[in-house]
């Protein structure tokens, strides 16, 4: 969670050894770090702003399943400028980003991973990334999408779809594609 440590539009960070994501009100933040160089001087990271298409601004955003572990921030010399005990969730929630449609930020082996949570008769078709930062933006051989930056690339693995049915998991057909607008959407079986 933000509790002052960054820009007070971020409302939570998760970070590992390649990329950092601030999610905000409305969207997320991917800042990309290189390992490469281009001669003596490191590739700086790149910025990849998240945003879904036509969504709610303002959808409540909720914790869950808070962590055992804590954060502390000793930024510079000052310790009122310091943050200490700072939560950290397993899943974050944004609620109604889509009429019926819920949004869940959770980490699965070292990757951050997205979910939609689709109610029954609400429509899947909305949802609707847009990603400002990225040089191209493509669906590769495995379905995956392949977000290219000058630090590097950031991929969201194929997509899976399931849907309930009497306490049973169904497979849904499912893949990325990419309209007109350059916006990656989801086709569904």
């Amino acid at each position: 969670a933000n509790r002052g440590q960054t820009d007070p539009r971020v409302k939570f960070i998760s970070r590992n050894s390649g990329h950092t994501l601030f999610l905000t009100g409305d969207g997320a933040v991917l800042s990309l770090r290189s390992a490469r160089k281009d001669g003596d001087f490191k590739v700086p990271p790149s910025v990849i702003r998240m945003k879904l298409a036509g969504a709610n601004a303002r959808p409540r955003v909720a914790v869950l399943d808070e962590l055992a572990g804590k954060s502390n921030y000793f930024i510079g010399d000052a310790p009122q400028a310091w943050r200490t005990g700072i939560a950290n969730y397993a899943r974050v929630k944004y609620e109604g980003v889509y009429p019926g449609i819920d949004l869940v930020w959770h980490g699965n082996q070292r990757q951050l991973e997205h979910d939609f949570i689709v109610a029954p008769g609400a429509d899947p078709r909305r949802i609707r990334w847009s990603f400002a930062g990225a040089q191209t933006v493509r669906v590769d051989e495995q379905g995956e999408l392949v977000l290219q930056a000058g630090a590097g690339d950031a991929r969201m693995l194929k997509p899976q779809a399931w849907q309930e049915v009497n306490g049973e998991r169904h497979n849904v057909a499912c893949k990325y594609a990419i309209n007109r607008s350059r916006q990656v959407e989801f086709r569904l079986g």
